[in-house]
């Protein structure tokens, strides 16, 4: 409402109506509403304030608006007042009826005790024009204001509406980021204290929480959520968002301290999810949802649901770009694909470490920029394009960032799209150096015999387990726990280290495969991936010459005044399940089954300085006398005893190993 003391001001401008005016009411015809205004010399409302509508009810402006009640004077606008019921009028009272676009609003009344009629009319029509400018401007300030307001509402509904389009649009991480990411933008947006996000499983017909802020997750994830009862089953009906207030009726409800929305996530008009948001966040504290928050969260989850299907897709091709990219980047081939303008639009980590630069530099760019000092190269590349035919070149020298050579086995082949039109090359190659130097990794691990053996027979290499007979060695440090708890942990890595070395050259120096470390104990097998001529017999050498290795490492330890280790060897041959476990680009060979878990057991009957043996290792023994036949032990997993030997005669050991080594 504008400010009426330009009103006052007018009349003040006259001193001789200064005190002759007693009262000016403005009566307004709108939403039932009452507007007063008092002049005088000692009282004035600056602002027109409401007064009590039991008033107005009494007055019928169509009657007070007709002839029989007001009589004209001068102008249809001027009237004299003779009486109305509910207001005390004086009889030579002025009224002036008040228009609005044509339409009369209300009236002006006017009264003085001393003042003429015509003077009064003046001042009368005068308010009349005057309070018409002032009623448009009000009617125009409050359009103005309500159309700021609505602008300003659909501003913030299509601020909301593009960046959760954006959101959706751009967002490249897997289905539970995204989510995660819609819900913090809806709470960010609304002000919520906590949110959830309900996604419905179609198997089950049950919802899965999906996202959450702000609630306790394991109260809804021991709950069956379903769309029978509650929220969910409102939003299903209703298909449209709804503010609940607080109950505790229901577990999705009672999680708000005073109202919460809830919206569903449709898909071809079928529920398939629901947001909830909960307890709108002020600086003043919690408060209630209303109408305009519902409407803003309504918009943007009709947008969520529009894109839900694309949700899904998204969600799809980014798992599955994420399984094929897992796939190239653990391939040791390096993979560049280049468009038909010549540009590179995908390569994988391997052929980025041959090249010795970045994917963020190679993508976009024209190869002939990436491959510049590889003239022979992109003549290939060329060739190919202008054929459309596939090139294979082996032993194919490149030069990477640095101008480093490497030796590839490279293969180019045209691309072709679903019209059969040409969309580019693919290059694929064969590090020759990366093999190399997997090969002397590799090495490492187990003896070069073996190495050589397992890159000779591809087959060896195929993922899957066979039955076979395989002598397998346990070894195991006694006391270490306690003894590493008294040392730094650097010292006890440096231990380990030296110990392990010691221990692994002698492992490989018998032809046995190292299975894996575990904390301090060995596992070693004889027989697998290749046999020898006496696999048990290379196993007992081994263990044979560890004990003197252990010696030699001993009298290291104690020359740097570092403790002395002390270790127990169990080893039993039989049928165990080999073979390669885990997937084609990454495996781990090892064996599994009962015999495997009594080497183990042997190995913890040990004690330290000892060698132990089961009966199957000692028959195939070719020197038998330094072993001595022990008492059977019982083991877990067996009903009955277990028949075993052991050696800790350091003179037979000493005796054997002279033989081994010199005859």
């Amino acid at each position: 409402m504008s400010d009426l003391s330009e009103v006052y001001n007018v009349l003040n401008k006259k001193k001789s109506l200064r005190a002759k005016i007693l009262s000016l009411s403005f009566f307004f015809n709108q939403n039932n509403y009452v507007f007063k205004l008092f002049c005088s010399s000692t009282v004035f409302s600056q602002r027109f304030e409401i007064q009590d509508q039991t008033f107005i009810k009494k007055i019928n402006f169509n009657k007070v608006f007709g002839e029989e009640t007001f009589k004209i004077i001068e102008t249809k606008d001027l009237l004299y007042f003779n009486e109305l019921d509910g207001f005390d009028f004086q009889k030579n009272g002025v009224c002036s009826i008040m228009y609005f676009f044509k339409k009369p609003v209300g009236f002006l009344y006017l009264f003085s005790k001393k003042e003429s009629e015509d003077k009064l009319l003046n001042i009368s029509q005068f308010l009349s024009y005057y309070f018409d400018g002032i009623i448009r401007q009000f009617h125009m300030e409050s359009k103005l204001k309500n159309k700021t307001l609505t602008l300003q509402n659909k501003l913030l509904e299509i601020e909301s509406i593009f960046n959760i389009t954006e959101l959706l649009n751009s967002h490249n991480s897997n289905s539970s980021d995204l989510y995660q990411d819609i819900l913090f933008y809806i709470i960010s947006t609304l002000n919520a204290s906590k949110a959830i996000i309900l996604l419905k499983n179609i198997k089950s017909g049950s919802y899965n929480l999906i996202a959450s802020e702000g609630i306790n997750t394991d109260e809804l994830n021991k709950k069956m959520i379903r769309d029978t009862k509650g929220i969910l089953s409102d939003l299903k009906e209703s298909k449209t968002s709804l503010i609940i207030n607080n109950t505790d009726d229901y577990i999705l409800s009672k999680f708000s301290d005073l109202n919460c929305m809830a919206s569903p996530i449709l898909s071809q008009k079928t529920l398939h999810g629901a947001i909830i948001a909960y307890d709108k966040e002020s600086r003043e504290g919690s408060s209630m949802f209303d109408n305009f928050d519902l409407r803003l969260f309504d918009n943007i989850t009709k947008k969520i649901s529009l894109s839900f299907d694309n949700i899904l897709l998204l969600d799809s091709l980014t798992e599955s770009k994420k399984s094929i990219d897992n796939i190239m980047s653990s391939i040791s081939t390096g993979i560049i694909k280049i468009d038909v303008l010549g540009e590179i639009d995908y390569i994988n980590s391997s052929a980025t470490k041959v090249f010795g630069l970045d994917e963020d530099i190679i993508i976009g760019n024209h190869y002939f920029i990436i491959f510049e000092g590889n003239d022979n190269l992109i003549s290939l590349i060329e060739k190919t394009e202008i054929e459309k035919t596939i090139i294979f070149e082996n032993n194919f020298e490149i030069l990477d960032l640095n101008k480093k050579p490497h030796q590839i086995n490279l293969t180019i082949s045209p691309v072709f799209d679903e019209n059969n039109e040409n969309s580019g090359v693919v290059l694929s190659f064969e590090d020759l150096s990366s093999i190399n130097k997997v090969k002397s990794t590799f090495k490492k691990y187990v003896s070069e015999n073996i190495v050589d053996e397992l890159l000779k027979n591809e087959n060896s290499l195929e993922l899957g387990g066979k039955e076979e007979d395989v002598c397998v060695l346990f070894a195991d440090i006694r006391g270490f726990t306690s003894l590493s708890e008294k040392m730094d942990p650097p010292k006890v890595v440096y231990v380990l280290n030296n110990y392990f070395q010691s221990m692994i050259d002698v492992i490989f120096k018998y032809s046995g495969t190292l299975d894996k470390i575990i904390g301090d104990e060995l596992m070693v097998l004889y027989g697998v991936p290749i046999k020898a001529e006496n696999d048990c017999q290379n196993a007992v050498d081994s263990a044979i010459s560890m004990l003197d290795s252990l010696r030699d490492f001993n009298k290291k330890m104690n020359n740097e005044g570092l403790p002395q280790l002390n270790i127990g060897v169990g080893i039993n041959f039989g049928k165990v399940v080999s073979g390669n476990i885990g997937s084609r680009q990454q495996m781990n060979y090892t064996v599994i089954g009962d015999n495997v878990n009594l080497a183990a057991r042997l190995c913890s009957s040990a004690k330290g300085g000892e060698i132990s043996i089961s009966k199957s290792v000692y028959e195939k023994l070719d020197i038998k006398d330094a072993f001595t036949k022990r008492a059977p032990i019982m083991v877990k997993g067996k009903e009955k005893p277990i028949d075993n030997w052991s050696i800790r005669n350091w003179f037979f050991i000493f005796l054997i190993y002279i033989v081994l080594n010199f005859f």
